[in-house]
C-alpha cells in the first residue's frame, strides 16, 4: 500500500458512499485507517490515515457558511458575476468585490475564513476572462 493507492481509494469511496447512512461512511473509514497502517513511509501513513479521516467532509462537502461575512461574500460574488456594462465597467466591479471578500475573510470566524476567500478564484477567473475578451 502507498498514499496514492489510498488516496485514490478514498475518492472512488467519496463517491461510491454520496448518501449512505453514517454507520457505513464510519466503517469505511475504519476500513481505509487499516489501510493506511499499511503504508510504509511514517510520513505517508500520517497523510493517508488523515485523509481517510476526511472521508465524511469528502462525501457531504463542507458545511454551508451561516456567518453574516459569509452571506456578504456570496452576495458580492454574484453581483460581480451577473454585473453589466463595458469590460472595464465589470472588471472595476469584480475588482471592488475581491477586495471586500478579502477584508471579510479576514473577519469571518476560522472555519469560514477560507471558505470566504476561495470565492475570489471565481472573481479572478472572471476578471482573465473579461480582459482576454476586451
Amino acid at each position: 500500500m502507498d498514499y496514492e493507492t489510498l488516496s485514490a481509494e478514498v475518492l472512488a469511496a467519496s463517491d461510491r458512499l454520496v448518501g449512505a447512512d453514517a454507520g457505513a461512511i464510519a466503517d469505511e473509514v475504519l476500513r481505509l485507517t487499516e489501510l493506511a497502517e499499511q503504508i510504509p513511509d511514517e510520513f505517508d501513513r500520517f497523510r493517508g490515515k488523515a485523509r481517510a479521516a476526511k472521508l465524511p467532509t469528502l462525501i457531504s462537502g463542507p458545511p454551508i457558511g451561516t456567518s453574516p461575512e459569509y452571506e456578504r461574500a456570496t452576495q458580492l460574488v454574484g453581483k460581480a458575476m451577473s454585473a453589466t456594462g463595458t469590460s472595464a465597467e465589470r472588471i472595476a466591479i469584480a475588482d471592488q468585490a475581491a477586495t471586500e471578500i478579502a477584508a471579510l475573510a479576514a473577519a469571518a470566524p476560522d472555519s469560514e475564513s477560507g471558505t470566504i476567500l476561495r470565492m475570489n478564484s471565481a472573481i479572478a477567473r472572471l476578471i482573465e476572462k473579461l480582459r482576454a475578451d476586451s
